[in-house]
């Protein structure tokens, strides 16, 4: 993989048809925001840590992106592989530790967790508790609105750093 491919995404419509279609469409609307942060830069720019003694780097927000998508993993009740921790199926463990020669997988990883949540909640009322939870899929998504839009705006800065870009 010389670079990320740079996706298409979503509009949100301006008067959803329901609360529903409004957070799928705004979910969506972040998710592929995250990946357009990342489109078109090579493995090892996508590699590339902060500031110092931060660890922070757009590949390890997509990592970190994955594992967070498992909100939405709950609701399938099937175990979770996490093998998007630490490059080792089945790992609990979890680290900041990113690998450019891995940023296909961890690109694959992202879209198949990503997959994952989307069938895990499909056709569940929005008012569904989490299995073992008090949480509300209503709560979830609110939750992940949140989280992406927070690494939205690191993704944004890291961006910057690597080759200027700036921008939605």
């Amino acid at each position: 993989m010389s670079t990320w491919a740079v996706p298409e995404r979503p509009v949100p419509p301006i008067n959803p048809v329901d609360e529903r279609a409004a957070l799928d469409d705004r979910l969506e609307f972040h998710r592929a925001t995250l990946l357009l942060k990342c489109g078109g830069l090579t493995p090892e720019q996508l590699a590339l840590r902060s500031v110092p003694p931060s660890t922070l780097s757009l590949l390890g927000l997509v990592r970190h992106m994955s594992a967070v998508e498992a909100w939405f993993h709950a609701y399938d009740e099937r175990p979770d592989d996490q093998y998007f921790w630490d490059y080792a199926p089945g790992s609990g463990k979890r680290s900041d530790v990113v690998d450019a020669t891995r940023a296909a997988d961890d690109l694959a990883s992202y879209q198949a967790s990503v997959a994952r949540s989307r069938a895990a909640v499909a056709g569940l009322r929005l008012d569904a508790a989490s299995p073992g939870e008090d949480y509300t899929l209503r709560w979830i998504y609110l939750h992940m609105i949140e989280e992406y839009a927070r690494h939205n705006g690191h993704a944004d800065f890291l961006r910057e750093r690597i080759d200027g870009a700036t921008g939605e």
